[in-house]
């Protein structure tokens, strides 16, 4: 009893009942999402021998956030709670597909791209949905403590999905993986089903798209230190984060085990995700904007050391160093800007977010994926780790991003939550 209260002393997003739904639920949805990546990108390498088959099929993942804003804009206008149920079974209905299509061993490289961009709109619309629902089950005091504690589920799921699913590549196939992909999607719509705190924001016509649109656009656009962080986030994903469609050749090529160097790479990252986000959960708030810029230089610094690696041992040790500094910068970005958004555009403007990061994601993926067949992967690790470091420190002298370091928040007024409903 006495640990359960300092516990919850400590993350006291966990006392509420509908954060406590709400978190299971992304911590599933997360698993099944990375599980189902790892299958794709392994079966995808299987039948095309090419980077850039599987950066296609992680394009056609992500490219779908960059229409994100769209599900951002439904997100603020309809019942936030019913969307993130539809979702939630829209994720299971596709994975599902899949999985029918491995067991029946007629998988192709375009089913899968196929699926996996109907799984990218369908999460479009879910990401934003459930971000701007997570601000109205807790109150605003504890509102830091629940985006952080999210983002170690979505980014610490890197390690779970790979470590469950690794076994049943190497023995079942990737029908197997895709399986336990739909269990944790259907435990997810489980989870949500208990939310029972209502929240809309303040979209009054979806026919008004661009009307709708320009309102989260402007105030991104008129608010300096909010805009500062978007393009720190766009660079950072654009150049750290888009390694995916690598790794599998890296495996191969590099290290010389291509089925234990990718899944140990894979294991790595989430690995060193979960780990950096759960220190978040417990950090100081006032530390944050020096926590911000060590993550981002290390964010740099990690995928350059992944470079120079040979062996498994120095690849796994490069890849957990990428998860901890990538996975902690997302979430104190994503801390930061939950905590000043209004709630009326808070669908809109977190989804400008996700399109800034999956969607650039999408494309440089698919870059680097190509470019990987003819330069090889390390060039392609170390290059953009060194610009991204060198953009960091010429950030340094800018003065939003200056002062966001100094003091570890956005100036302006922090915005109020909706006090939850549902009790504890």
């Amino acid at each position: 009893m006495a640990f359960a209260s300092a516990l919850a002393d400590r993350l006291p997003a966990t006392r509420h009942r509908d954060f406590r739904a709400l978190w299971g639920g992304s911590a599933c949805s997360s698993i099944s999402l990375w599980t189902l990546l790892l299958g794709n990108a392994y079966i995808v390498y299987k039948l095309s021998d090419s980077s850039f088959w599987v950066g296609v099929s992680t394009f056609a993942s992500m490219s779908p956030y960059l229409l994100a804003p769209i599900g951002g804009t439904i997100a603020d206008r309809v019942q936030r709670r019913t969307l993130v149920k539809v979702t939630r079974l829209g994720a299971f209905l596709t994975t599902s597909i899949l999985f029918t299509l491995a067991v029946t061993d007629v998988l192709t490289v375009w089913m899968v791209v196929t699926v996996a961009l109907a799984q990218g709109i369908v999460r479009a619309v879910e990401i934003p949905s459930d971000q701007a629902l997570l601000a109205n089950v807790v109150p605003s005091t504890d509102l830091g403590n629940a985006v952080a504690l999210t983002s170690m589920t979505q980014h610490g799921s890197r390690a779970v999905g790979p470590l469950l699913s690794a076994p049943l590549l190497s023995t079942v196939g990737v029908s197997g993986a895709y399986a336990l992909a739909a269990v944790f999607a259907l435990l997810s719509f489980t989870f949500v089903r208990r939310v029972r705190t209502e929240s809309r924001g303040d979209v009054v016509a979806l026919r008004q798209v661009i009307a709708n649109l320009g309102e989260g656009l402007n105030y991104v656009r008129h608010n300096g230190p909010v805009a500062s962080v978007f393009v720190l986030v766009v660079a950072h994903c654009a150049l750290t984060m888009s390694f995916d469609a690598m790794l599998p050749g890296f495996a191969r090529h590099e290290l010389h085990q291509a089925s234990t160097g990718f899944t140990i790479m894979t294991m790595g990252v989430g690995i060193g995700a979960l780990v950096g986000t759960s220190l978040l959960a417990v950090y100081p708030g006032g530390q944050r904007g020096r926590l911000l810029l060590a993550t981002a230089i290390a964010s740099g610094v990690s995928p350059m050391l992944m470079a120079a690696s040979r062996h498994v041992a120095v690849a796994a040790f490069s890849a957990t160093l990428m998860g901890v500094s990538q996975a902690m910068f997302m979430a104190v970005t994503a801390v930061l800007l939950q905590q000043v958004i209004p709630d009326g555009i808070r669908g809109r403007v977190m989804s400008f977010y996700l399109m800034s990061a999956g969607g650039i994601m999408a494309f440089a993926n698919l870059g680097f994926g190509t470019l990987a067949d003819w330069t090889g992967a390390p060039a392609l690790f170390f290059l953009p780790g060194l610009s991204f470091v060198a953009i960091v420190l010429a950030t340094s002298f800018a003065p939003h991003l200056r002062r966001l370091y100094r003091t570890g928040h956005i100036p302006g007024e922090t915005v109020p939550a909706a006090a939850p409903a549902g009790g504890r």
